[in-house]
């Protein structure tokens, strides 16, 4: 199995998202954590800082990554070599960590150079983040769902990466960042076996490379709806993903397992990406039963519930209908938002299109997300490190009761497009 090909597409699948993973949840907390507490000590808007670099990822990727992949190099190469400048960045990262965290903090210095580091490897994230979908999507068979159970293994690898991180090692140190970039490594040299993926823009003008015609889509209403919503949900999920895991640590959302140790927040948290396979391991099924528009409202509908479990402060409700929810509501609005552009888009704009959609929801979505996100923390932050969470949540809260109120009053499902 592993020989094939949907096998070794599998494998890149489990170690580009067991990398990310790997990293992104534990930091946060690390960013965070006092420094007599093994932490960096920074602020919440030193945080949106340097989560904010794989927002500026997202906006150069889309510039870059139909050059390097249509015109001049074959996919698995840039990949290749992406993943190895990416391990390079991310054992820089954690030996730059090494030096300011515990006895010796100084957030100020540790700044500059980190959000640097961070950056290089953000946009080479986001360049492979595409890249493993497109040759993906080239070297299956279309229309049999190959590539939704390829997928699926990424899913996987990030929740085993969360319990590594949660379970085996430190997540209050360097630690995930070596595990992060040891993964890169990896990915680095297995990139070279996995099929041969030529470009296949030559001739093509740089605009159309770069997905400028899908413009275009922005005169269908539908297309500008979903869009729109997309950016608002994106936004407000930087609430989530900047500081859920302190959150969680504060409510003593942890499970002591005896001699074992105990699960910390980031193993916890790894319950939405189990809810997300089960939907998108249904999703074909669903679609089939109850249309594109219902199941996206309720994926709306879920990241509402989502946040009202986070405002309500309620442990229980937390685990058992909040982190489920997250997975449920990146599968149904977000997964399916990208069948709905492939849907939605004619054959000669649909690479562009999701490149678009792409740029919007995690660029500019992101930086204003982050920076709404660390202040609305800063300002509810008392100056003994006291956060007034109710307050904090229920930004995000009433961003999506808008958004679903926008999507249901203005969404109107299109018809199949002819191919």
């Amino acid at each position: 199995m592993l020989g094939s090909v949907p096998g070794r597409l599998a494998v890149m699948m489990f170690l580009q998202y067991f990398g990310l993973s790997a990293m992104i949840i534990p930091l946060t907390r690390y960013l965070q954590t006092a420094p007599a507490q093994g932490g960096l000590g920074f602020s919440p808007t030193q945080v949106g800082l340097i989560y904010a670099t794989f927002a500026i990822g997202a906006i150069i990727a889309p510039l870059v990554v139909g050059l390097l992949a249509d015109r001049w190099f074959a996919a698995e190469k840039v990949i290749a070599t992406a993943h190895a400048a990416m391990a390079l960045l991310m054992g820089a990262a954690g030996w730059w960590c090494d030096r300011f965290d515990g006895t010796s903090p100084d957030p100020a210095a540790a700044l500059g150079p980190l959000f640097a580091l961070m950056l290089g490897y953000a946009i080479g994230t986001q360049i492979t983040l595409t890249l493993t979908v497109v040759i993906s999507f080239r070297n299956l068979p279309p229309g049999d769902g190959a590539f939704w159970y390829v997928r699926l293994v990424g899913t996987f690898g990030w929740i085993v990466a969360g319990v590594v991180a949660g379970w085996a090692l430190n997540p209050i140190s360097p630690q995930p960042l070596y595990l992060a970039g040891a993964t890169s490594a990896v990915l680095a040299a297995f990139a070279l076996v996995l099929p041969h993926t030529p470009p296949k823009g030559y001739g093509r003008p740089v605009s159309e490379v770069i997905g400028l015609p899908a413009l275009k889509m922005f005169r269908d209403r539908p297309f500008v709806v979903f869009a729109a919503v997309l950016l608002v949900c994106n936004m407000m999920n930087q609430f989530y993903g900047l500081f859920v895991p302190p959150y969680l640590k504060e409510l003593g959302v942890e499970v002591d397992l005896g001699a074992w140790g105990r699960l910390a927040p980031e193993v916890i948290m790894t319950i939405a990406q189990f809810c997300e396979i089960a939907c998108m391991a249904t999703s074909p099924w669903l679609l089939r039963k109850f249309g594109l528009k219902r199941l996206m409202v309720c994926g709306l509908v879920g990241l509402v519930l989502r946040n009202a479990a986070l405002y309500s402060a309620n442990v229980s409700g937390i685990v058992a209908v909040g982190l489920p929810m997250h997975g449920w509501g990146y599968a149904f609005y977000g997964l399916l938002g990208s069948y709905f552009v492939d849907r939605e888009a004619p054959a000669h704009l649909r690479a562009g299109a999701q490149a678009l959609v792409t740029f919007l929801g995690s660029g500019p979505a992101v930086i204003a997300g982050n920076y709404l996100a660390s202040n609305t923390v800063q300002v509810n932050r008392t100056a003994e490190g006291v956060t007034n969470w109710s307050a904090v949540w229920l930004v995000p809260l009433v961003g999506y009761v808008v958004a679903l109120v926008v999507f249901v009053a203005l969404f109107k499902e299109p018809g199949e497009r002819p191919v």
